[in-house]
C-alpha cells in the first residue's frame, strides 16, 4: 500500500495529539475509485469536512498527490482493471477489497469512526467496513452505478442472465449489511426497491456538482474559433461514442469549425481512436486524459456544446450522467440522449435532445445548436435554473441520508 498525503497533515494510524483534532468526529470512506476524478466523492468529503468531520479516503493509489483536499488519503497500489474479462475483474475487486478491509480494521482500532461509508462498484465493498461497524460505525452504501445491469450491458449478458442474478443477490446482501443504501436518483431508488432493498433504508443524493468550482457565468456565450463538442468521463461503448463520432462525420462539411474534445479513458479508448482514424476525423477528435475535477470547469466552458450521448441499455435507463450535470451548472449547452433518467428532471426548454443510437439525430441536434445561438443561450440557462434547483440542498440533503 502506498500512503498519499494532503494539504492537512500526512496520513498515519496513529491517535492525534491534539484534543481539538481527537474530539472531531471521524468519517471513513472506502472505494475502488481514483480520488482526484471522482466528483461523487470529492463533494462528499468537501461536505464532511465542512460539517466538522475528519475524513478518511481509501481508494486506489492513482494520482493521490494531485488530490487538494482537506483529507486523508490511503492508496492502495493496485492497477485498475478495464478490460473485458470478468474474472478479471472479480480478481481486482477481491484483491482491493482484501487490502481495503484490513487497512480499515487498523485504522479503526486508533481512529473510532462515526461514519463508514462504502462506494460501490462493487456492492460487496461494504464487506471491508464490517470491522468499524462492530466498533459503532454506521454504515452506508453508496450505490454510484447499477452492478447488475452493467454486468449485463458490459459483457452482452441477457436480461436474466446467472450474472445478473448473482449480482442481484449480491446488491441484496450488501444493502442488508448497511444501515443506509444511498441512490443517486428517483428512478435508480425505485430500482433497488424493486430489487428487495426496504424503503426505509433507501436515500437519494443527487451527483450534484460542486457549485463552487461549477459556477455559471452570465458573460455572454461568445466562443470564437473552434465550435468545440465535448465529451468527459469513461470512454467505453455504452456510453454511445460512436453515435457522437458518426454526428461529427455527419457535420464535418456543415459546420467546418466543428471539433470534438474527449477527456477520459476506460475500455473503449482504443476503439475509439481506431473509429476516429477509419471515419477521417483525426484532425477534428481530440484525446486528453482525465483531469483533476478542480481542472475541468474552465475547459469545459470553453466549449460550444457538451456531449451526454449514452446508448439506450439496461443500465443507461436508470443513470443520472454527472456530466450532464456539470455542464447545466457551467452553462454549457447540452445535446442529449433523450432517456428517462435525464428527461425525469430536464425538458426540452433546457436540453436539446436526440433519439438515442441515432448519429443522424445527434447531427441534427447539434445543427440546431449551432444554427440558432440564441435559443442555445436560452437553454443553457433554462438548464442551469433546473440544476440549481436540484441542488439547492445537497449538502443538507447528504447528512441526513448518512447520518
Amino acid at each position: 500500500m502506498s500512503i498519499g498525503s494532503s494539504k492537512v497533515e500526512c496520513f498515519h494510524a496513529g491517535r492525534s495529539s491534539d484534543p481539538a483534532e481527537a474530539a472531531k468526529k471521524r468519517a471513513l470512506i472506502v472505494g475502488y475509485l481514483t480520488y482526484r476524478s471522482d466528483a461523487r466523492v470529492k463533494n462528499q468529503v468537501r461536505v464532511l469536512t465542512e460539517n466538522g468531520y475528519a475524513v478518511d479516503v481509501i481508494c486506489l493509489d492513482e494520482d493521490l498527490e494531485a488530490s487538494g483536499d482537506m483529507v486523508n488519503l490511503l492508496g492502495i497500489a493496485l492497477p485498475r482493471y478495464r478490460g473485458s474479462s470478468p474474472l478479471r475483474y472479480v480478481y481486482s475487486y477481491l484483491g482491493f477489497l482484501t487490502k481495503a478491509a484490513v487497512a480499515a480494521a487498523r485504522l479503526s482500532f486508533h481512529r473510532r469512526y462515526n461514519l463508514a461509508i462504502a462506494c460501490n462498484m462493487p456492492d460487496f465493498l461494504v464487506l471491508s467496513v464490517l470491522i468499524p461497524r462492530l466498533l459503532g460505525a454506521r454504515i452506508v452504501l453508496d450505490v454510484h452505478d447499477p452492478l447488475p445491469e452493467l454486468y449485463n450491458v458490459k459483457f452482452g449478458r441477457p436480461n436474466g442472465s446467472l450474472g445478473q442474478r448473482f449480482l442481484m443477490l449480491e446488491e441484496r446482501v450488501s444493502a442488508w449489511l448497511a444501515h443506509r443504501v444511498l441512490a443517486t436518483h428517483d428512478l435508480h431508488a425505485r430500482r433497488l426497491q424493486a430489487a428487495g432493498i426496504p424503503a426505509r433504508k433507501l436515500r437519494v443524493v443527487l451527483n450534484a456538482p460542486n457549485s463552487d468550482l461549477f459556477r455559471y457565468s452570465h458573460q455572454p456565450l461568445e466562443r470564437p474559433g473552434k465550435f468545440r463538442l465535448v465529451y468527459h468521463g469513461t470512454i467505453a461503448a455504452r456510453h454511445g461514442l460512436e453515435i457522437a463520432f458518426r454526428a461529427v462525420h455527419l457535420l464535418r462539411h456543415k459546420i467546418p469549425e466543428i471539433e470534438l474534445l474527449l477527456i477520459g479513458r476506460g475500455d473503449g479508448l482504443e476503439d475509439s481512436k481506431r473509429l476516429s482514424r477509419k471515419l477521417g476525423l483525426d484532425s477534428l477528435i481530440r484525446f486528453e486524459r482525465p483531469l483533476p475535477i478542480e481542472q475541468l470547469p474552465p475547459l469545459l466552458h470553453d466549449c460550444s456544446v457538451g456531449l451526454v450521448p449514452p446508448r439506450n441499455n439496461a443500465a443507461n435507463q436508470i443513470m443520472l450522467p454527472v456530466k450532464l450535470m456539470e455542464f447545466a451548472m457551467l452553462g454549457v449547452p447540452i445535446a442529449a440522449a433523450r432517456l428517462d433518467p435525464i428527461t425525469q428532471y430536464f425538458d426540452s426548454n433546457a436540453i436539446e435532445f436526440f433519439a438515442p443510437d441515432s448519429a443522424e439525430d445527434l447531427a441534427g441536434a447539434i445543427a440546431r445548436l449551432y444554427e440558432h445561438p440564441e435559443r442555445c443561450a436560452s437553454m443553457a440557462r433554462e438548464a442551469n435554473r433546473t440544476a440549481l434547483g436540484m441542488c439547492a440542498n445537497w449538502a443538507q440533503n447528504y447528512l441526513e441520508a448518512v447520518g
